[in-house]
């Protein structure tokens, strides 16, 4: 009997302890299941997170004015003599042409921090030639820019988000130049035309020659990357809202910004 009943709390023992074991592996695949979905869900957001918005930037009065060296007025010659000391003016060589370049006020400041909000592009109706020394001065790394570059050889009589792989509802334009965008007027956010050499026909001192500047802190390029900002903090905070077409004011009579 003794014999019986310590056999039989031997397999009792046994059958406890196997299920035991698989109570255990349960528990071990729940809690394996359970870490491989959070594991997922977190690449999920991180990936949605790393999905950035496109920002299409035209160059011309826009990001910088570039005349050629040979139409700049009297009182504008004294720049000659600034270029090498400056690094918002410069003279460049393009197919012959010799051109003097001034970057707009925070323009550096202004690529760097829509470029961690925005896939960036440039588009411009200048020549390729004309746009590559542009971008050695602004981009030298192809940080901002890469290969995302479109010009008038590509583009030659309007300007179009058709050659851009992107979801237009998830664009926004910067130009000054409201009419080169016939089709896509709804993604455009005109910002004022930067003048700062003479144009032939005003009467009034050029920027350059009254030797002042667009404001860095409170000009065009600092108030249209408030508003960029505000586009991106809406994409990252409404999973729903989809078209930031309907963020951009419309019509831009003038200018916007």
């Amino acid at each position: 009997m003794f014999v019986v009943t310590k056999h039989l709390l031997q397999r009792r023992k046994r059958s406890s302890s196997s299920s035991s074991c698989y109570d255990d592996f349960f528990k071990r695949l729940q809690n394996h299941g359970a870490c491989f979905k959070k594991h997922l869900t977190t690449q999920l957001f991180s990936v949605t997170k790393k999905k950035k918005l496109h920002l299409v930037l035209d160059l011309d009065h826009t990001l910088l004015h570039s005349v050629l060296v040979s139409d700049l007025s009297k009182r504008e010659k004294y720049l000659l003599e600034e270029t090498d000391s400056r690094q918002d003016l410069w003279r460049r060589n393009v197919d012959g042409y010799e051109f003097i370049i001034k970057l707009r006020p925070f323009l550096h400041e202004f690529l760097l921090e829509a470029n961690k909000l925005f896939t960036m592009h440039v588009y411009t109706m200048g020549s390729s030639s004309y746009a590559k020394q542009v971008l050695k001065l602004i981009d030298p790394d192809k940080v901002f820019f890469g290969k995302r570059v479109i010009t008038r050889e590509a583009s030659p009589f309007n300007k179009s988000l058709d050659l851009l792989a992107a979801d237009k509802r998830r664009v926004v334009i910067v130009d000054d130049t409201v009419h080169v965008w016939p089709f896509h007027k709804r993604n455009l956010l005109q910002i004022t035309k930067y003048i700062y050499f003479k144009v032939d026909g005003t009467k009034w001192d050029s920027y350059a020659e009254a030797k002042k500047d667009e404001s860095q802190s409170n000009g065009s390029l600092a108030n249209v990357l408030k508003f960029l900002e505000v586009v991106h903090k809406r994409f990252e905070e409404d999973l729903g809202f989809k078209d930031l077409r309907l963020l951009i004011p419309y019509p831009c009579r003038q200018r916007c910004y």
